[in-house]
């Protein structure tokens, strides 16, 4: 699930808390889709379910934020707001990098595998071990 998605719903809830079906048409999604993204973010504790009873029949689940799902929301809207700059020989270089990673893997070498050997090979000589 995207964090613009997770942002939408932090927001929603954080406005007034509600329902599954209340959020799902804020949010503008399908209503099972918003469930899954509620039980994922209630695994990763940014969202919490209450019941709340209203005289007989099923108790009405509200969907509030946590702490964290807050802090989760302060720090994405900051992280919104701030610019990136790149140079053009940034952007440059970060084409060069994609297709020398590219052309390692049409060899059928891992990237990941030789980043970890160049780790593990600056790790030793920084100890003084060659």
């Amino acid at each position: 699930m995207s964090l613009e998605l997770r942002d939408k719903l932090l927001k929603s809830v954080e406005a007034s808390p509600c329902g599954v079906r209340e959020l799902a048409k804020k949010i503008r999604r399908k209503t099972a889709n918003v469930v899954s993204l509620i039980r994922a973010m209630e695994e990763e504790g940014l969202l919490r379910r209450e019941e709340l009873r209203k005289g007989r029949g099923r108790p009405m689940l509200i969907i509030k934020a946590t702490s964290l799902g807050d802090d989760f929301l302060r720090t994405y809207s900051m992280l919104n707001l701030k610019m990136l700059r790149s140079r053009r020989a940034d952007l440059v270089r970060a084409a060069r990098d994609a297709e020398y990673a590219e052309r390692l893997e049409s060899r059928g070498l891992s990237t990941f595998a030789l980043f970890l050997e160049l780790n593990s090979i600056v790790g030793r000589d920084n100890l003084g071990v060659a």
